[in-house]
């Protein structure tokens, strides 16, 4: 690609898609994407889009998609904005896990979108992958979250509303946390379920739960709690959702952050040495986290008791 005066604000990578925004002047030459499709969604201003030699003066709130090996270029002005989502496989939640395998979906040139939506969603998203070393699971239900958001535009915006909403509740630029009230619902929510209290819990939803209580502070994701759960990603999402309220990724938090708050009451380890070995990346992810959960930081949260 080239640009003129181009702002490129962000550029993101994930397994199977790609993301990013530009504004301000930004053009490219024509070119093709050998197995990328490409959503161009105007959240900002005009963009005057040509593929396949047809032209599309496109307003905000007006996308178009091109398939792979479908010829395209765009150009936008100073006071406009775009976001371009590629991806090579349509979301599952779109077509069915059944047609995933398809060479190539054919999907309406057009698409009608809500920019506000998208705008905010993908200011949620890029918020948490440049966060100095997100968490694979969270990564996974970020995937997920943007495929739900295909799914909605793909499908006509009605189908998969559902799917969208469970995939993004609670993500946030602080990385999804719950709060110290969701943490204790959380805690009876798994005390329930694994009692005789819980017979009527889905048991393989249950052996999830077990799961994650036993090896939260290892590296986990999310194909391996839907197998566990005999569940697809996108039903299992749902699923867990309905039943603690919250996302896989908030729950390990909310259990990461009990045992630190143990650590911190009854033993002097340090907080670094705390967060290592409950599985976060750097110190100052678990600050955040923590004091997003807990409303203090942990040094405060020690120095109370």
């Amino acid at each position: 690609m080239s640009a003129g005066e181009e702002t490129m604000e962000l550029n993101m990578t994930l397994n199977g898609l790609e993301l990013w925004k530009a504004s301000g002047g930004f053009s490219n030459e024509p070119h093709v994407h050998d197995d990328w499709y490409q959503v161009t969604l105007p959240v900002r201003g005009e963009c005057h889009l040509v593929q396949e030699q047809q032209a599309y003066p496109l307003q905000a709130g007006q996308g178009i998609i091109a398939h792979p090996q479908m010829e395209h270029f765009f150009e936008i002005g100073s006071d406009s904005a775009v976001i371009v989502i590629k991806f090579r496989n349509p979301p599952g939640g779109c077509l069915g896990d059944s047609d995933r395998g398809r060479a190539q979906t054919e999907f309406r040139p057009t698409q009608i979108f809500d920019p506000a939506e998208i705008s905010r969603l993908f200011r949620g998203w890029s918020a948490l992958l440049l966060d100095d070393a997100p968490q694979p699971l969270q990564i996974q239900e970020i995937e997920l979250a943007v495929e739900a958001y295909l799914s909605q535009v793909l499908s006509g915006g009605q189908q998969n509303r559902g799917s969208l909403t469970v995939a993004t509740a609670g993500i946030d630029a602080t990385g999804g946390a719950v709060s110290n009230l969701v943490c204790e619902q959380l805690q009876n929510l798994f005390e329930r379920t694994t009692s005789n209290g819980g017979a009527f819990i889905d048991p393989h939803l249950r052996r999830v739960l077990e799961y994650i209580h036993s090896d939260y502070t290892s590296s986990m994701d999310i194909d391996s709690m839907a197998t566990i759960a005999h569940q697809s990603r996108y039903h299992f999402m749902r699923s867990f959702k309905a039943l603690t309220g919250s996302t896989p990724y908030q729950y390990v938090l909310h259990l990461r952050v009990e045992e630190a708050t143990r650590r911190l009451r009854l033993t002097t380890d340090s907080v670094t040495t705390i967060s290592f070995w409950l599985g976060f990346s750097n110190v100052s992810q678990f600050y955040r986290v923590f004091q997003r959960i807990m409303g203090v930081t942990p040094m405060e949260y020690r120095n109370q008791m």
